[in-house]
């Protein structure tokens, strides 16, 4: 499967014949809405960040036990509804740029069906992830809290459902599948014309690699700040995406 390079960054000339400057615009429209889906991705991200990190200490709340973790939940149930449904809006953000993504780039066959088809299972393993806290875990939450629940049967259901849905999300979604759409879609920036997009494609398959350094997490490993740290990077990396694609295409 060869990468095939996007069209160079120059200005674009203005005596093309009619289907050049259609092309074109089409490629400015692409451009546009790639960068419009990533850039709210990030901004959505950050927001998210900020309601469940002031309201439930996340993301290093992931790691409380159902005795904390449920209690809390209720407590703060409106910042935690928040956070997390514009935490499953990001996930969700990657299908529709990709997409655009793909014209903006000029990625077709092989290629583009890879590209999108890793960014349809990253958003749907984020999302499984992502759903326990909206839908799950406020079931457990209600129950645990109810006079004369089983509360350690609940606890074991808490955890099993943790170590499940957030092992898809966390390891699968986040981790190999983004790792790799974003390593793919960085190598394809790198084959372009120009230093700016050498650096730009270079940056974005670094924070592809740092995303895979979480995998070992999902067998136990204690791997530390390792999955935020990589996050936030990634984010960055979508924002260098968003500015490639927002670069006036050169002529077709």
């Amino acid at each position: 499967m060869r990468l095939s390079a996007m069209s160079s960054f120059s200005r674009p000339k203005t005596d093309l014949p009619a289907p050049d400057r259609d092309r074109l615009m089409a490629l400015r429209r692409a451009g546009r809405s790639a960068g419009f889906f990533l850039i709210a991705q990030f901004v959505l991200m950050w927001t998210s960040f900020f309601v469940l990190s002031s309201s439930i200490n996340w993301p290093a709340s992931l790691d409380d036990p159902a005795s904390v973790a449920l209690p809390r939940l209720l407590e703060h149930y409106g910042s935690v509804m928040t956070g997390y449904g514009l935490y499953l809006a990001v996930a969700l953000l990657l299908v529709p740029a990709t997409a655009a993504l793909n014209v903006r780039f000029g990625l077709r066959g092989a290629l583009g069906q890879t590209t999108l088809a890793l960014a349809i299972i990253s958003a749907l393993a984020k999302a499984i992830g992502i759903a326990r806290w909206l839908f799950a875990a406020p079931v457990l939450a209600r129950a645990y809290d109810s006079a004369g629940a089983d509360q350690n049967a609940i606890d074991l259901l808490f955890t099993t459902l943790n170590d499940y849905a957030g092992g898809i999300g966390e390891i699968l979604g986040v981790a190999l599948i983004t790792g790799l759409w974003t390593v793919l879609v960085g190598a394809v920036i790198m084959q372009s014309r120009g230093r700016t997009a050498t650096i730009a494609g270079g940056f974005v398959v670094a924070m592809g690699i740092s995303l895979f350094a979480a995998i070992p997490a999902g067998f136990g490993v204690d791997v530390g700040p390792v999955l935020t740290l990589s996050n936030i990077g990634w984010q960055f990396g979508m924002v260098a995406i968003a500015l490639m694609a927002l670069q006036k295409p050169a002529r077709v």
